[in-house]
C-alpha cells in the first residue's frame, strides 16, 4: 500500500541535469529544446497520479475508519462486552437478589445461595447482572443501589421502571397503592384488585436476549461460560417464558429459577429436554423471599470509601 506521509520527491530531481544525461539523450536524438519542453509535461504527469494516488488511498482509509468507528460503537453499546458470567434477575424488586450474589454474608441461609455457587463458583465479582424492575417506586433506592455497585467494581445495571414482556412498547402497570412496608411485592402487569396504574416501558426480553447476551465478547480464558436467570415477573412469566422457548434463547441459560411456572410449562420443559440432546436449562422452581424487606446500609470499604 502507498505510504501517503512520506514526502514526495521534489519535482526537479526527475529532470537529468548531468552531462552524462545529456549525452544519453542526445545520442538518441533527443535536443536539449526538447528535454526542457518535456520537463513540465513529465512535472504534471506525476502531480496528476500523486493526487490521484492520495484521493484513492484517503477514501479507502476514511472508509475504513468509518467501518472501524461502527463496530465500535456497537460494541459500546453491549454492557455485557467482556462477560464470562451473567446473571439476569427478571422483576429484581428492590435488587435483594442481585447483592446475594456479590455479598452473599449479608445473607445467610438464603437458598439462592448454593446455586449462585454452583453455576459461577466462588468468585462473585466476575459476574455481570442485570436486573429489570417495573414499578418505578423502586428507581430511587435502584439508583442508590447501582451507584453503590460501581463503586465496589461491580458490573450491575438495573433498568427501571421497565417490564418485562414480548413487545417493545408503553404497558399499563399496577401498583398496590399504600403497600410500601412490602415493598409492593404483588405489583404486576395484571390488574387483579389494584386501582393505582402507571405508564412503564416494555421490552422484549427475548430480542434483549439475542442482542446482548448471545453476542456480547468474551473475554480470553477456558473457563466455561454461564447465564443464570431468575423469574419473578407476577403471573406474566409464562408468556414471557414461551416466548424464550420457541425463538430457541430458553436453551441457551445454564439456571432458571422462579415461582410462577405452572404445571403445562414445566412439562413442556420436560418434554424439550427429554426430545433434545443440546438444551443444557436447568429449570428449578424456587421461591426465594428471604431478607426481601431488608435493606442493608451501602457502606464501602474503607479503601474504596477514601477513594
Amino acid at each position: 500500500m502507498l505510504n501517503i506521509t512520506e514526502p514526495v520527491p521534489a519535482l526537479e530531481s526527475f529532470a537529468p541535469n548531468s552531462e552524462s544525461a545529456r549525452s544519453a539523450l542526445n545520442t538518441k536524438g533527443i535536443t536539449t529544446t526538447d528535454r526542457v519542453s518535456s520537463i513540465p509535461r513529465i512535472k504534471i504527469t506525476i502531480l496528476i497520479s500523486t493526487l490521484f494516488a492520495i484521493i484513492y488511498f484517503g477514501t479507502i482509509l476514511k472508509k475504513e475508519s468509518y467501518l472501524k468507528a461502527k463496530i465500535w460503537n456497537i460494541s459500546e453499546n453491549n454492557l455485557l462486552d467482556g462477560c464470562r458470567y451473567v446473571y439476569i434477575d427478571l422483576g429484581t424488586n428492590i435488587g435483594v437478589q442481585i447483592r446475594k450474589l456479590y455479598e452473599p454474608h449479608l445473607y445467610p441461609g438464603a437458598p439462592v445461595l448454593q446455586h449462585f455457587k454452583n453455576t459461577f463458583g466462588s468468585n462473585f465479582s466476575e459476574v455481570c447482572s442485570v436486573g429489570f424492575e417495573a414499578n418505578p417506586i423502586h428507581n430511587s433506592y435502584l439508583t442508590e443501589f447501582e451507584n453503590y455497585c460501581l463503586a465496589r467494581k461491580w458490573r450491575v445495571k438495573i433498568f427501571k421502571s421497565t417490564a418485562v414482556s414480548y413487545v417493545d412498547k408503553n404497558l399499563t402497570f399496577y401498583v398496590n397503592h399504600g403497600d410500601n412496608q412490602n415493598n409492593q411485592w404483588g405489583a404486576s402487569l395484571l390488574a387483579h384488585d389494584m386501582k393505582v396504574n402507571v405508564t412503564v416501558q416494555g421490552i422484549d426480553i427475548t430480542s434483549w436476549f439475542k442482542k446482548t447476551v448471545l453476542i456480547r465478547k468474551i473475554p480470553p480464558g477456558t473457563m466455561p461460560l454461564k447465564v443464570m436467570m431468575k423469574t419473578d415477573i407476577e403471573g406474566h412469566d409464562s408468556a414471557v417464558l414461551a416466548n424464550l422457548i420457541f425463538s430457541g434463547v430458553y436453551c441457551s441459560i445454564d439456571l432458571m429459577y422462579g415461582e410462577h411456572f405452572n404445571n403445562e410449562f414445566q412439562q413442556a420443559i420436560s418434554r424439550l429436554k427429554k426430545d433434545s440432546n443440546t438444551c443444557k436449562t436447568e429449570l428449578i422452581s424456587l421461591d426465594d423471599e428471604s431478607y426481601y424487606l431488608q435493606r442493608f446500609p451501602f457502606i464501602l470499604p474503607v479503601q474504596q470509601a477514601n477513594y
